[in-house]
């Protein structure tokens, strides 16, 4: 979702020795440059982050890419598979590729790579899965490792500890960092963001007020909270038609609403697929309005 992918990248760019050290499992790593990431494959996606990065005296390529949940278009193995052969071609350097599962039921299933044939004959082709849900929180508060600060929430908590303890000693990690007041805004936010991945945001927010976050001057964040809220709405119009009509594909009307942008819209449009008389009839009358 665009509210995490935004936030996420802009972490990974700011803080990119962080998440280096954090996929290769040594210090033993240096960013270099940020890569382009654009990839023309068969329609261009732009994957998370793509670093040019020194390790073990070896210029290499690192690729992250970061999922909220399992990947659905297409299987990860051969997603991660092109997208490394795509940098290959284009850089010919080692690509080392990350994936980064953020919510904790995700990634259980990723197997880590493709595979076929033999070593003679085939193909072999391995990444990294890292999964939040699996990492010790207090290692990673106790490492100030500032831009996996806002990460924390989402690995496992010290033995014993319950929910609402852990998210506490989280904020608290993350207010009391060594950074700027406005660095700090947007780590907060950043938090409180993805934490609500796992965790209820109302209780994330008794624990981060409004003025904490607002003091982070980046123009994405009231973009984030817009996009949010944008996507909420269509899920909820999504939510209304697959509960009224269980039978009906609703598909085409997800792709449809990706093209309204406007909120007061969207909320129209909720009321429309309340008393709507079928979901033909509510993307016939989206389609014409749209035009």
């Amino acid at each position: 979702m665009a509210q995490y992918d935004e936030i996420v990248k802009h972490l990974m760019d700011r803080y990119a020795d962080e998440f280096a050290r954090l996929s290769f499992g040594t210090p033993d790593v240096k960013v270099l440059e940020t890569l382009d990431t654009e990839q023309q494959t068969v329609k261009v996606h732009r994957n998370d982050m793509t670093f040019k990065v020194r390790w073990h005296n070896e210029t290499v390529l690192l690729h992250i890419e970061v999922q909220t949940e399992d990947s659905r278009d297409k299987p990860m193995p051969l997603r991660m598979l092109s997208y490394a052969g795509e940098l290959l071609l284009r850089h010919e350097l080692p690509v080392y590729s990350v994936v980064l599962y953020l919510s904790p039921n995700a990634g259980q299933t990723d197997p880590g790579g493709y595979r076929y044939g033999s070593d003679a004959f085939g193909l072999r082709h391995g990444y990294q899965v890292i999964r939040l849900a699996d990492l010790e929180g207090e290692s990673f508060l106790e490492a100030a490792s500032v831009g996996l600060l806002p990460f924390t929430p989402l690995m496992k908590p010290p033995e014993g500890m319950d929910t609402e303890a852990w998210l506490e000693r989280c904020v608290e990690k993350t207010v009391a960092a060594p950074v700027d007041t406005q660095t700090r805004g947007t780590l907060l936010f950043a938090l409180s963001t993805l934490g609500s991945l796992a965790h209820d945001l109302t209780f994330l927010q008794t624990l981060i007020s409004e003025e904490m976050m607002q003091e982070s001057p980046f123009p994405f964040i009231e973009h984030l909270r817009k996009q949010g809220a944008r996507e909420n709405s269509i899920n909820n119009i999504l939510s209304v038609l697959t509960e009224r009509f269980p039978r009906s594909n609703v598909q085409p009307v997800e792709q449809a609403l990706e093209s309204v942008q406007d909120l007061e819209r969207l909320t129209e449009l909720h009321r429309t697929a309340v008393r709507t008389s079928s979901v033909e009839t509510f993307l016939q009358g989206l389609d014409a309005s749209e035009v």
